[in-house]
């Protein structure tokens, strides 16, 4: 976790009169544009751009649609050659306004499709568990079992089809 882009987030935060919700969609979408052209990303970090053109390039053409106060503050980063934080921004401010809300988003992995109401059902063991309100997204992979994961709480669960196997033969073997 980058310490710059979690100050800048403390500020955000610290903030009276600001829509926290609009200003984290703002700074996710320039984040998307960001990550997913590593051509911005190099302009964004090279040392022979000047900032103002960084700037320009970047957030004036959107300026007149940022919330005022986000544009200040994208400003201040430009100023301090600090707009490739903006990801890591995003990122923390996610988090920041999840743990304020008692609100976490987690993953559920398994080779199989897994029916909506299990996972309605995990939310609700979980939620109760921790006392958070929790939205689990189910994902596919090549774990044979099944393995939920909510890491902004520390939370992680796993199943694995061999790992219940090697645990009830070793209880027969202990019955024998």
């Amino acid at each position: 976790m980058n310490l710059i882009a979690k100050k800048y987030a403390k500020a955000l935060l610290e903030l009276k009169d600001i829509d926290l919700n609009k200003t984290l969609s703002e700074l996710s979408a320039i984040a998307k544009v960001i990550n997913d052209n590593s051509e911005i990303e190099t302009f964004l970090n090279s040392p022979l751009v000047k900032s103002d053109k960084k700037y320009e390039a970047l957030i004036a053409p959107i300026e007149d649609k940022l919330d005022s106060k986000a544009v200040n503050l994208l400003k201040l980063m430009a100023q301090k050659g600090r707009l490739a934080l903006i990801p890591d921004l995003a990122n923390i401010l996610s988090k920041e306004i999840m743990l304020k809300s008692n609100e976490f988003t987690g993953i559920v992995e398994s080779n199989e499709d897994i029916d909506s109401s299990l996972i309605e059902k995990l939310e609700k063991k979980l939620a109760a568990y921790s006392g958070s309100s929790i939205k689990l997204e189910s994902k596919k992979s090549d774990l044979d079992g099944i393995k939920v994961e909510v890491e902004d709480l520390g939370l992680e669960l796993s199943f694995s089809k061999q790992s219940v196997k090697n645990a009830l033969l070793e209880h027969i073997q202990k019955a024998l």
